[in-house]
């Protein structure tokens, strides 16, 4: 089964595609145009033209989508961030997920599989992480309704979510149940994308696996 990976073009994402053996489709990393924030949607053009070329490929039965913010920046408390920040940060990031997750339902064969990969913080360490953590509770509930909308044609469609990119030790007790954590893009992450995407997997759907040792289970 081959596999497709619908992701910006971040080494994370590419570690991501290695350790997958997917090929990877770049989806623009759009931001505000030079010289303004972005807070005029200028460059949901962009996407739109993308997700109307990429949805016109060849279908395939697994589909993984990694749609990363090439850049996360310092964790930032939610009232100090300008209306171009929270744009840039959430808006933007999140117009990135709706355009590769509607090109991952167009692409995805009947009866195939969709993970969606999703940086979160867990709960304990989600301090800072307001429009990260919105875009992933967006990501996980898109991806639900993608489940339910494209059962009737056999697929499936999870989430993984993951704090590797969000969350460094030491952190605040109690530790997280394995001391992997926060483990890495090419063995916890990778190995749960696979599990989603196994044939094994066949009555997993509208579900969000946790790959972050445990850590969201505190």
């Amino acid at each position: 089964m081959s596999t497709l990976l619908l992701g910006t073009d971040a080494q994370p994402v590419r570690d991501l595609a290695r350790a997958l053996g997917a090929e990877l489709v770049v989806v623009p990393d759009v931001d505000g145009a030079p010289g303004h924030d972005g807070t005029d949607w200028a460059w949901a053009d962009a996407l739109e033209a993308w997700r109307t070329e990429a949805a016109a490929g060849p279908a395939t039965g697994a589909v993984v989508v990694a749609a990363w913010t090439g850049d996360l920046g310092a964790p930032t408390p939610l009232d100090d961030l300008d209306l171009g920040g929270w744009v840039a940060r959430h808006e933007v990031a999140f117009g990135r997920w709706f355009a590769a997750l509607g090109v991952a339902a167009a692409r995805c064969g009947d009866h195939g599989a969709i993970v969606a990969v999703v940086d979160k913080a867990a709960p304990l360490d989600c301090a800072g992480r307001a429009a990260e953590t919105g875009v992933a509770d967006a990501v996980e509930a898109l991806a639900r309704s993608l489940a339910r909308s494209e059962g009737p044609r056999g697929v499936r469609v999870n989430t993984v979510t993951t704090p590797v990119r969000l969350t460094s030790p030491p952190v605040v007790l109690p530790a997280p149940p394995l001391a992997t954590f926060p483990g890495t893009i090419a063995v916890e992450v990778a190995g749960a994308v696979r599990t989603l995407l196994g044939r094994d997997a066949v009555g997993i759907t509208a579900t969000t696996v946790h790959a972050d040792s445990g850590r969201t289970g505190h």
